[in-house]
């Protein structure tokens, strides 16, 4: 039987926020058992259905469907964590793109495949038309080399900074040349015309060599995750597979943990991987499972992004993404979906902590609060929240001298457990607040530091 912190924990980091049905049902179950359920996600999530007509409208309609299938509609979240995780990792933006249906097939490849074959899904993605727009390949001609694409497959997807020569860019530049997009159809193209299908060397391998010449780009992909080799660097020599595994093992555990990897557990998962020949669900079972993840610098070292802090928000009051999220102050945030801010993506943990964008949080606060407290001072006099209502009735008078039952109320109808000390303060603005601003009480929730943890 598992720890109840340690689900707490697990889900927190894996389902945006431990939602007291899944501790229930988690915390009977031992550990491993644990983590196979929150794997267990399905193989046909669904996509967006679009009503709009306009693109920037359409984005937003996908930006919300998204938010609610985190917060309200996925029944195992972690596979919207994971597309999540791979859109700030294989990322386009919806700008560059051009249109919200193509970032939504994105999307979709993420949720569907993000637990499968990391070749499988590098191979699936570099073909899509968002990326070959974000990152340029469809201007990449044999005539016309652009190296975008094929250095950020080595750089920021796969291999990592230092790990492969300029040689190596040229080579898989030429790999790559002939995948391009009809621009008034959003349609993939192959123009075998544009190609260079003369022999590269490539991470110590010869590419390239006939065959199908649309399967030359992904032969790249393969190397990286075969039979290279590493020319350059602290890794020379190395095969370039254990060190793509190092490479994504230190990207998942700054998404799960947050904290410096532990040389072992980098090992550790490094031979899961290699082991399991890149299949990413053996992987992260892995990293789920190791002692390492339960440590208390982790459990406690982990500030929650602005996606997660606006999908906490979402699911502690209940409210509907296209209601109360405020998409406008995420950009404040720091970390809106479809816009990274660059090939890199976002960062994690202590980067969120600065005081514009907390100053952004406190004012998104203030908008989940508001909605939530619609009809209060004209109306249904209810605060509506996610575990039921609180009446105007009970904070004035049922409540009235009873400050820190008031405080445990609203915890109780937003799903929420505190530490003592942010309690301790709630109770204490309870106490010296006149009746009317009891109900601020919501808003100082949502801003307290224990609801920017994850």
């Amino acid at each position: 039987m598992a720890d109840a912190a340690q689900i707490e924990h697990l889900l927190r980091r894996t389902e945006f926020v431990a939602r007291p049905d899944r501790v229930e049902a988690l915390t009977p179950l031992s550990l491993e058992d644990a983590v196979d359920d929150i794997l267990d996600v399905p193989a046909n999530p669904g996509s967006v259905v679009f009503t709009e007509t306009e693109n920037w409208h359409r984005g937003v309609e996908l930006t919300h469907y998204w938010l609610d299938r985190m917060a309200h509609h996925s029944p195992r979240p972690l596979q919207e964590k994971m597309a999540f995780f791979w859109h700030g990792h294989f990322c386009s933006d919806l700008t560059k793109a051009g249109s919200a249906d193509l970032m939504g097939e994105q999307i979709d490849l993420f949720r569907t495949d993000g637990l499968g074959n990391l070749r499988d899904l590098a191979i699936a993605m570099s073909t899509q038309v968002a990326m070959l727009r974000y990152l340029d390949n469809n201007q990449n001609k044999a005539t016309s080399p652009n190296q975008n694409f094929a250095r950020e497959l080595m750089e920021l997807f796969l291999l990592g900074v230092g790990n492969y020569t300029e040689a190596d860019v040229e080579a898989s530049t030429a790999a790559w040349t002939g995948h391009t997009d009809q621009w008034d159809t959003d349609q993939y193209v192959w123009r075998s015309d544009w190609h260079d299908g003369s022999a590269k060397q490539y991470l110590g391998r010869t590419i390239n060599q006939g065959g199908d010449p649309k399967l030359h780009g992904a032969e790249t992909i393969e190397v990286v995750l075969g039979a290279g080799q590493v020319p350059v660097g602290p890794n020379t020599g190395r095969q370039t597979r254990a060190v793509a595994a190092e490479f994504i093992s230190k990207k998942l555990w700054a998404e799960f943990a947050g904290t410096p990897i532990p040389p072992a557990t980098l090992s550790h998962l490094r031979d899961v991987a290699l082991a399991n020949d890149f299949e990413i669900r053996p992987w992260l079972r892995a990293l789920l499972l190791s002692d390492a993840f339960y440590a208390s610098d982790v459990s406690s070292g982990r500030v929650r992004t602005p996606v997660e802090f606006v999908v906490a928000s979402l699911v502690a009051t209940g409210q509907r993404s296209e209601v109360g999220t405020p998409l406008w102050l995420m950009e404040g945030m720091g970390q809106r979906p479809l816009f990274p801010p660059n090939v890199s993506g976002w960062k994690h943990n202590g980067y969120w902590v600065n005081a514009s964008a907390m100053a952004k949080r406190t004012d998104a606060a203030r908008q989940f609060a508001w909605q939530s407290m619609r009809g209060y001072w004209d109306g249904d006099e209810l605060i509506h929240l996610a575990g039921g209502t609180i009446s105007k009735t009970e904070v004035y008078e049922t409540y009235r001298d009873r400050p820190a039952d008031l405080v445990d109320r609203f915890l109780e109808l937003m799903h929420l457990s505190y530490s003592s000390a942010s309690r301790d303060a709630l109770v204490a603005y309870s106490t010296a607040s006149e009746r009317w601003e009891r109900a601020d009480l919501l808003a100082l929730i949502l801003v307290a530091p224990d609801f920017h943890l994850a």
